[in-house]
């Protein structure tokens, strides 16, 4: 158990920092806590840069409203708050984006600006595709805050999206709670609160099982289990239930996994009984600690398991919360 403290939005803002780089990995480069200023501790939640940068990015539909919000520019920066967005916080998310365009500016290829026209100056997004556009995605937000930066509502994207209407700003929010639980803003819903979280987390287990963008869900949820583990002593009321709504995830593919891992005794009369328990094991490696888990070393101790070593061990990787146990029992099981 670690001694330090989590900050009280932490485990929901360390869930957003890798479900987003997961679901726009095909249309973005994304990295996550982008220091901004040398001086002190001031950190970009989300860098999103498009991986083709001289056209435009492209929609794709499994990711509902996300992909048309991001689609907006090629450098986007994803701010979030798990509770209310006030006036010093969007001050902070302006600071923060200025700063990051100063500290970046000189690395940015100065033909690719575009040419001011009258289209250009009525246009809400940057000039430059190096700027970036900064989305806020906030449980709510206050109603001064809205005067203060003239929010109004970017009716494009449908309810509870607003864009900063001051010019050169270049910044858009989105109310999470506020939205419409439906297909288009699941995946949102997914990182806001109460009861349309927990929806959006049961709805994806409802997606084709063969969606990669199911599988990748379902990995990050159970990454995200095993590190609110280390503070689960320490996790206020919202951050246990969101906890327990990402558990749900975990149990419910555990069940999935067991019920195939049945199937694969079944096929195993024909391809090999431990080859296909061996896949079955290397697939839940994958999808509770990362493909990185899954090295060489690893792939080697499986391959030398029994029968019934391997049935232990599918069956007792549901209960480690490290790949260090893991690799313990491994390293236990082969000598």
């Amino acid at each position: 158990m670690t001694d330090r403290q989590p900050k009280p939005n932490e485990p929901h803002d360390q869930f957003i920092k890798q479900f987003v780089p997961v679901v726009l990995k095909h249309l973005f480069d994304s990295q996550t806590s982008v220091p901004v200023q040398l001086a002190e501790e001031l950190v970009i939640d989300i860098l999103c840069k498009a991986k083709e940068r001289d056209l435009p990015v492209e929609i794709d539909p499994n990711l509902g409203l996300l992909s048309r919000l991001v689609a907006v520019h090629p450098t986007i920066i994803i701010e979030h708050y798990s509770g209310y967005l006030d006036l010093e916080d969007i001050d902070s998310c302006i600071s923060r984006s200025r700063i990051y365009w100063e500290l970046n500016k000189s690395k940015s290829a100065p033909e690719r600006k575009t040419r001011v026209t009258k289209d250009a100056v009525r246009n809400p997004y940057p000039l430059h595709p190096d700027f970036p556009y900064t989305w806020i995605f906030t449980a709510k937000c206050s109603e001064n805050s809205f005067i203060r930066w003239g929010a109004i509502p970017a009716t494009e994207f449908g309810a509870a999206v607003y864009r900063l209407t001051p010019p050169g700003l270049s910044m858009g929010i989105v109310v999470i709670e506020s939205l419409p639980y439906n297909a288009d803003t699941k995946l949102l819903k997914m990182l806001g609160k109460a009861e349309s979280a927990k929806r959006a987390f049961t709805d994806i287990l409802k997606l084709n099982p063969q969606l990669e963008l199911r599988k990748d869900i379902i990995e990050v949820s159970l990454k995200h289990c095993i590190y609110l583990e280390q503070f689960k002593s320490q996790l206020n009321e919202e951050a246990m239930r969101f906890m327990t709504y990402v558990k749900e995830v975990e149990e419910a593919y555990t069940k999935w996994v067991q019920e195939r891992r049945a199937e694969g005794k079944i096929e195993g009369i024909r391809e090999g009984k431990i080859e296909g328990m061996i896949n079955s094991a290397k697939t839940i490696i994958g999808a509770k600690f990362g493909v990185e888990a899954l090295n060489p070393q690893i792939s080697d101790r499986l391959s030398k398991l029994t029968e019934q070593q391997l049935d232990e061990f599918i069956h007792q990787i549901f209960e480690w919360q490290q790949p260090r146990e893991m690799i313990e029992w491994l390293e236990k099981s082969c000598e």
